[in-house]
């Protein structure tokens, strides 16, 4: 376990490719998660108000679609850093 840190350490020492992958997955996340406010915002004004199971048959495809996209942008994140990860690891002969 102890040289699993130190050769984690070693590698994002190495390369911080490691840490854009993890900022560029959450920053993604937060814009997709202000454009589904900024989204449904914009639909509310158009649909009316009295009317809750309209809305929710209007509104639950979009929000399902921003919620599959924000998933596929943590999963390329997480493959991103994977990536980085191994080439890193084969870059400094680890184990």
């Amino acid at each position: 376990m102890k040289a699993f840190f130190i050769n984690l350490t070693r590698i994002l020492e190495e390369n911080s490719k490691l840490y854009w992958s993890v900022i560029a997955g959450i920053a993604g996340c937060l814009a997709l998660y202000f454009a589904e406010i900024i989204h449904i915002q914009s639909l509310l004004t158009h649909l009316n108000p009295t009317d809750m199971s309209i809305q929710r048959t209007i509104l639950e495809p979009i929000a399902q679609r921003y919620q599959w996209a924000r998933i596929l942008v943590i999963c390329l994140a997480v493959v991103w850093a994977n990536w980085e990860y191994f080439k890193t690891k084969k870059s400094l002969n680890l184990k």
